[in-house]
C-alpha cells in the first residue's frame, strides 16, 4: 500500500538525515582540528605521516627524495605489522625502490601479521601482506625466547588441529617455534 512505502521512505529520510549528520560533525571536527594545530603551531605523528606523503607526491618529491635517501641509506621497521599504507608508500619509495644512482640503500620489515589484528594507528594486515611480497628476500625469527617450551607446544598442538587456513586470511599461515632456552617451564 502506498501509506507504507510512504512510511519506509520517511525511515529512510530520517536515517539518511542522521547519517549526513554525522559525516558534517566529522568533516567539521577534522578541519577545526586542522585549525587549531595551525593556530598553535602543533603537529602530530598522523600529520608527519601525511605531509612527508604529500610532499613526496608533490613536484619536489624528487628532490626530498633523493635528499632522505642521501642522509638515510638503510631503514628498519619494527612491528611493520602496525603500518599503514602510507607510511608503506613512505617506506618503499625511499628504500625499496631502486633509482640510478647505484647507491646502496636497504629496507629491512620486522613484524608478525598474526598481531595486525590490534589495527594499532590504522596498521593493516593487507598492507603487510603485500609489502611481503614484494620482499627479494624472507627470514624467520624461528626461537621465541619469552614464552616457556610447554605453551610453545600447546599453541602449535592448537594451531595444527586447525591445519593449512588456520587463521582463514590467505597468505599467513601458523609457523612453529622452538624455545629460545631462557624461559624453562618451571
Amino acid at each position: 500500500h502506498p501509506f507504507f512505502d510512504a512510511i519506509d521512505a520517511f525511515g529512510d529520510a530520517q536515517l539518511a538525515s542522521r547519517v549526513a549528520i554525522v559525516h558534517r560533525a566529522v568533516e567539521y571536527a577534522r578541519a577545526r582540528l586542522a585549525e587549531l594545530k595551525r593556530e598553535r603551531q602543533l603537529v602530530g605523528f598522523d600529520d608527519l605521516i601525511r605531509e612527508l606523503a604529500e610532499a613526496l607526491a608533490g613536484p619536489q618529491g624528487e628532490v626530498l627524495a633523493r635528499a632522505m635517501q642521501q642522509q638515510y641509506a638503510i631503514a628498519l621497521v619494527d612491528e611493520f605489522q602496525d603500518t599503514d599504507p602510507r607510511q608503506w608508500q613512505i617506506f618503499r619509495r625511499l628504500f625499496a625502490q631502486a633509482d640510478d644512482s647505484g647507491s646502496l640503500r636497504a629496507l629491512f620489515l620486522i613484524g608478525d601479521p598474526k598481531q595486525a589484528i590490534y589495527r594499532f594507528r590504522g596498521g593493516d594486515v593487507a598492507t603487510y601482506i603485500i609489502a611481503g611480497k614484494a620482499a627479494t628476500g624472507r627470514h624467520r625469527l624461528d626461537r621465541n625466547f619469552r614464552s616457556r617450551p610447554l605453551a610453545l607446544q600447546a599453541t602449535q598442538a592448537l594451531f595444527e588441529l586447525g591445519g593449512e587456513g588456520a587463521f582463514d586470511q590467505p597468505d599467513i599461515e601458523f609457523e612453529p617455534v622452538q624455545p629460545g632456552g631462557a624461559c624453562l617451564d618451571a
